[in-house]
C-alpha cells in the first residue's frame, strides 16, 4: 500500500481529466487513469509522461466506462497496484445533439450509457472500495444543462439531470452508513476542452445564441466582446474538484451541487 494519496479520474486521458491529473499530482497524489483511449495513444502517453513528471506514479488502463467487466478489471487493478482509493472523479462524458423529436435511439442511448449509467458504474465501485477502506472522496461532474433544460440538448441535459439525483441518493446512503465517504457533483458551464472544439458545437452556439462564429477559435475569442459568451478554462473546474477533495471545509456537505458558471445560471 503507498503512502501517497490515490486518485481515479475516469476520461483521464486528455482534456479536463487531464487537467484534473495534472494537478492531482501537484499535491502529491498517484493517479489511475481510465479512458477509451490505449495508453500508447500519444494524446495519453502525453498526459501521463507529464503526470509522471510531476512525481506522481500513474496506472493508466484502456476501460470501456459502459461495461462492467472493464471497470470491475479497472478498479480491482488500482486496489492491487496502490492498495486504496482516496478520492474518485467520474470526469467522463460525451455531447450529442438535436431537437428532442429529433433524436433517434442510438443517439439517446449512447448518451445514458456514457454519460448516466458510466457515471452510475464509476460511483458503484467507488462506494465498494471506499466502504471496505473506510473513508473516501467520491465527485462527480455534471453541468449547468443538469440545472436546466437547454435546446437541442435533451440527450445531455438528461443525463446531467440524472447525475446530480444519483449523486444526491449515494451521498444520502453513505451518510446513513456513518463513514466519513462524501459525495458531491460539479456543475460547469461551457469549458475550453475538444468537446467543445467541433464544428458540430459551433453549429449549436450559432443556432441557439443567435451567433455566426466560422470556427471554435472565433468562438472562444467571443468573450473578449461586450456580452461575449463566456467559457471557463479547464483549471476553473480543476480547482474545484480538487477542493472537494482535500478541504476539511468540503467535509461539511454531501450531495451538493456546486456551480461553476461565470453567473450563466442567473
Amino acid at each position: 500500500m503507498t503512502d501517497k494519496k490515490v486518485v481515479l479520474i475516469t476520461g483521464g486521458a486528455m482534456g479536463q481529466g487531464a487537467m484534473h491529473a495534472v494537478e492531482f499530482a501537484k499535491v502529491g497524489y498517484d493517479c489511475v487513469l481510465l479512458d477509451m483511449l490505449d495508453p500508447s495513444d500519444e494524446r495519453f502517453a502525453a498526459t501521463v509522461a507529464e503526470v509522471e513528471g510531476l512525481g506522481a506514479t500513474v496506472l493508466p488502463i484502456k476501460t470501456n466506462i459502459c461495461s462492467t467487466p472493464d471497470m470491475e478489471a479497472a478498479f480491482a487493478a488500482a486496489w492491487e497496484k496502490f492498495g486504496r482509493l482516496d478520492v474518485v472523479v467520474a470526469n467522463a462524458g460525451i455531447i450529442n445533439f438535436g431537437y428532442t423529436w429529433e433524436l433517434e435511439d442510438e443517439k439517446v442511448q449512447k448518451a445514458l450509457a456514457v454519460n448516466l449509467e458510466g457515471t452510475w458504474r464509476t460511483d458503484k465501485y467507488a462506494a465498494q472500495y471506499m466502504r471496505k477502506q473506510g473513508y473516501g472522496r467520491i465527485i462527480n461532474i455534471s453541468s449547468v444543462s443538469g440545472l436546466k433544460g437547454t435546446e437541442q440538448l435533451a440527450t445531455y441535459c438528461m443525463t446531467k439531470f440524472g447525475i446530480i439525483g444519483l449523486t444526491k441518493t449515494l451521498a444520502l446512503e453513505l451518510r446513513n452508513s456513518g463513514l466519513p465517504i462524501y459525495c458531491n457533483v460539479v456543475c460547469p458551464t461551457k469549458v475550453r476542452t475538444p468537446m467543445c472544439e467541433t464544428q458540430q458545437y459551433v453549429d449549436f452556439v450559432n443556432s441557439t445564441m443567435g451567433k455566426n462564429f466560422e470556427n471554435w477559435q472565433e468562438m472562444f475569442e467571443d468573450e473578449k466582446n461586450p456580452g461575449g459568451i463566456k467559457f471557463l478554462n479547464p483549471i476553473d473546474v480543476t480547482e474545484m474538484v480538487v477542493w472537494l477533495a482535500e478541504s476539511e471545509a468540503a467535509t461539511k456537505f454531501t450531495g451538493r451541487e456546486i456551480v461553476v458558471d461565470r453567473g450563466a445560471m442567473l
